[in-house]
């Protein structure tokens, strides 16, 4: 067992830069599609580009504007959790931590949306993206940024630290 104390992980902080967002609930338990939303009640002011919402994680990309990732991490975490054991009521619902990536330009922007939106492939819940329902691949499709046969003749894994 460790009992060495955890560190204090420092953040970078640049507002208006979009961030890739990977977290996950507390022994992975598979809880964040029972009540949609909690999701979405808890996330309020912030610019969410992407998402993807799986049963035990969920990975974003957001804008912070004026807010430090790690104020605004803090704040959806807690509100979720009060939310969450008001319904279900207590225990653990997210691990301690979340990790974070600072998108630094246009092709790591399209990396990390591609990450998302094929996580649910990549995690054996179907076998087509565009099925499936709690994903910003339909948004962006008919915005025109993904065809609709995208990653569906592709098999291999997108490249990349991702936080899972």
């Amino acid at each position: 067992m460790n009992t060495q104390p955890m560190q204090t992980l420092r953040r970078y902080n640049i507002p208006d830069s979009p961030y890739f967002i990977t977290c996950v609930t507390f022994h992975r338990q598979e809880i964040l599609l029972r009540s949609i939303d909690l999701f979405w009640g808890s996330r309020d002011g912030v610019k969410l580009i992407a998402r993807v919402l799986l049963p035990e994680h969920f990975h974003s990309v957001l804008e912070c504007e004026d807010m430090r990732i790690s104020d605004i991490m803090h704040r959806f975490k807690i509100t979720y959790s009060r939310r969450f054991r008001d319904k279900y009521g207590p225990g653990g619902v997210w691990q301690n931590r979340f990790w974070d990536h600072i998108i630094r330009d246009e092709q790591d922007m399209n990396r990390h949306l591609d990450y998302i939106h094929h996580n649910p492939v990549k995690h054996g819940l179907l076998n087509d993206s565009f099925l499936y329902e709690h994903s910003s691949l339909k948004t962006f499709h008919e915005n025109a940024f993904y065809e609709r046969d995208w990653r569906n003749s592709e098999s291999k894994d997108i490249e990349g630290e991702f936080g899972e």
